[in-house]
């Protein structure tokens, strides 16, 4: 989330809150006393209370880790807070809330727990608690460790998601078009997308539509979207120019499509409740999010779309972490909670229900989606994993001003519908972006 102006009175006193009750003044390098592996055993299995505060709800808490911690951890109690209108992490730790863990994306790491001094580095909590970091995916861990993500280990890989696009069969099928494969390029994609664009008579089909906001954030090209040096939006590359016309422009040029968009703009519902879309590039996570509609559907998936020059090379990652704050005074169990949920046993579990696991076991990955209602339909869960990642691209506090404000609320929409011309709706973007970044400051 932004750190708007509003909020910075509340995360200057929340400053002052953390780094009064860190075990250490800087939260990067505090010291973790070294224990011996009888001390830390006893330590750990002693019963304690931990606060967790994250974005899911209750429910959500509950189901994806509570009820496995009650198993595995039954000495523990975990109480778990809700992110709400009033209880954003600012308003906690100025209301003097002591959290242990949180669970929050590198983005969140890098623009909220960073700034309050929440976050602690957890390195040598790791190497205390014999954690092998090998065992995830190398992005995982350099997502939260680069000086592009959030420059430390503050936290560790729980899930991960990518992009894939789906497609609906019984479009390709009453097209009469093969269907779309794994490895495909951009180029391929859009001679799909000029075929499966007709009107039957029934209903005018489009071929192809991507989620700007998600693909936008995570671009396969690596670019970021605000220059970290001069805090000022950088859209107007020749390669920014690049990948918004081979994404956006070219399938906007087909006819029908630019026609649909300038009545209403399309959205995921054009795939799975009217079904008027053929492919539609999303996050690998609407799998289960949307299992409901696309449950009803006669649908299966591919690896989303490359750049020929850059085969294989998918989105950048996106990783949710668990990390433990600075004010935590119980980091060898708040340790012991993120080493249960990072352990093969429980992503093999989580796998088995649809989330991307974090690690590289080729079983777990194997184990994907296999026990959802999706299992009987025989998809192409491969897709998920059938490309790599692309190197994470510089995180600042100020992207959001670009993807929204100077993009997908005007300016691409703008494109899209023809009614500016690429370098002239890039360069517009930039300028709504940085009145946005100036007037936050």
């Amino acid at each position: 989330m932004i750190l708007l102006k509003k909020s910075a009175i509340l995360l200057s006193a929340a400053t002052i809150l953390v780094s009064a009750t860190a075990c250490s003044g800087d939260s990067k390098n505090a010291v973790v006393e070294p224990k011996s592996e009888g001390e830390l055993s006893t330590k750990i299995n002693e019963p304690t209370e931990l606060t967790v505060f994250s974005l899911e709800s209750p429910d959500g808490w509950n189901q994806k880790y509570g009820e496995y911690l009650k198993k595995k951890l039954p000495q523990y109690k975990i109480t778990h807070i809700s992110q709400t209108e009033s209880s954003r992490l600012e308003h906690l730790l100025s209301a003097g809330t002591n959290i242990d863990l949180y669970i929050a994306n590198a983005r969140s790491v890098s623009q909220q727990y960073l700034p309050s001094k929440a976050a602690f580095d957890m390195s040598e909590l790791v190497k205390t608690h014999r954690i092998d970091l090998n065992v995830f995916e190398p992005e995982g861990i350099n997502q939260m460790t680069s000086a592009e993500g959030a420059g430390g280990l503050y936290g560790l890989p729980l899930s991960n998601y990518t992009m894939v696009m789906y497609y609906n069969k019984d479009i390709f099928d009453k097209v009469g078009v093969p269907y779309p494969k794994d490895g495909m390029t951009w180029e391929e994609t859009y001679e799909l997308a000029k075929k499966l664009t007709v009107n039957t008579g029934e209903k005018q089909y489009l071929g192809f539509w991507i989620s700007p906001k998600h693909y936008l954030r995570t671009n396969q090209m690596s670019l970021a979207l605000v220059d970290p040096k001069t805090e000022k939006a950088s859209v107007t590359s020749d390669e920014w120019n690049r990948l918004f016309d081979t994404i956006f422009k070219k399938f906007s040029d087909i006819t029908a499509f630019r026609e649909r968009a300038i009545t209403a703009w399309p959205s995921h519902d054009a795939f799975n409740v009217t079904q008027e879309l053929a492919m539609y590039v999303m996050q690998s996570s609407w799998l289960m999010a949307a299992q409901e509609s696309l449950g009803k559907m006669n649908f299966d998936m591919v690896a989303m779309p490359t750049f020929k020059d850059k085969p294989n090379v998918g989105v950048q990652a996106s990783y949710t972490y668990m990390g433990i704050t600075s004010m935590s005074q119980k980091k060898d169990q708040a340790m012991e909670v993120i080493r249960q949920l990072t352990s093969e046993d429980y992503q093999m579990e989580m796998s088995k229900l649809g989330v991307m696991t974090s690690l590289k076991s080729q079983a777990v990955q194997k184990a994907y989606a296999a026990e959802t209602p999706y299992k009987d339909k025989k998809l192409n869960m491969n897709a998920a994993f059938y490309n790599k990642f692309a190197p994470t691209a510089p995180i600042t506090a100020y992207d959001e001003f670009v993807v929204e404000d100077g993009l997908e609320k005007t300016q691409l929409r703008d494109m899209v519908k023809g009614l500016t011309d690429l370098n002239t709706g890039l360069r517009m973007a930039e300028e709504i972006a940085n009145q946005k970044i100036s007037s936050s400051k």
